[in-house]
């Protein structure tokens, strides 16, 4: 049970109106009534609609709207208590460990590596130069003859390779951008103050919500997919805001005027 179920309830109960009643009037789902007089949040289809349907609901039974919309988002925000268990399992530290073997034997391939260059260099400077040695046979001196070192042969220029050409890929294609809950969030508001109100006709994706006298002070909100349409009696004293955005419907008094979004 919740503090906002409680009022919800005896708010209609004191009045004397069925859930079945105000399901109809309200044109919400009786079970999301239910959910909301009994604080079952989690069966509501989202946080916006969530306060769409208290707002709506706390205006048809005539209790204050801010106040059970601070009251939803303070129950909505409440957590459970975190409960610290001890681990069954010690923690795992061989993550910890391997990167310093692999770094040990990066290392000792390294020093490996480069010892192997070292002797290779030192093979290649120390290369025993022959010498003519002399062989006596019969007193006769025979003198060996060292056959000429070749020179090395000069590096040649290497062959450029030929370029291939590259043929152009297909562009990926581009990700569909994904619809969102409710593109659209309409609110209806008349001003403060001594004023006969207006007469409002609410039309949300082309079917009909709302349409009677918007009293001073009251408001309507609704969220919709495609478009939203008002009708106002007494425009001077109505604004409408889309998406966070206010806009003025007239600045005459007693006008009649027609908002849609999006705009025609």
């Amino acid at each position: 049970m919740s503090e906002l179920g409680d009022r919800l309830r005896a708010a209609r109960e004191s009045q004397g109106i069925s859930l079945s009643q105000a399901a109809a009037e309200t044109r919400i789902l009786q079970r999301y009534l239910v959910a909301l007089e009994e604080g079952d949040y989690k069966y509501l289809p989202g946080d916006v609609y969530a306060r769409g349907f208290i707002r709506n609901y706390a205006l048809y039974l005539k209790i204050p709207v801010e106040e059970l919309i601070q009251l939803y988002r303070y129950e909505r925000g409440r957590t459970e208590p975190i409960v610290i268990r001890p681990a069954v399992v010690a923690p795992r530290i061989r993550g910890a460990v391997l990167p310093n073997i692999f770094g040990v034997f990066f290392v000792v391939l390294t020093i490996a590596g480069l010892g192997y260059l070292v002797l290779r260099g030192v093979e290649f400077l120390n290369v025993p130069t022959n010498t003519p040695n002399a062989v006596a046979t019969d007193a006769t001196a025979t003198i060996a003859v060292v056959a000429p070192t070749p020179l090395p042969a000069e590096p040649t220029a290497p062959v450029a390779d030929t370029p291939v050409p590259v043929q152009p890929t297909a562009a990926a294609p581009v990700a569909a951008t994904p619809t969102l809950e409710a593109p659209i969030v309409l609110g209806i508001k008349i001003d403060d103050g001594q004023n006969p109100g207006s007469w409002i006709n609410v039309k949300v994706d082309n079917k009909s919500v709302f349409q009677r006298v918007l009293k001073s002070g009251e408001s309507l909100r609704y969220t919709a997919q495609r478009t939203v349409w008002v009708r106002a009696g007494n425009a001077y004293v109505v604004t409408v805001n889309v998406n966070g955005v206010d806009q003025r419907l007239s600045t005459t008094p007693g006008d009649v005027v027609s908002f849609s979004w999006p705009p025609p």
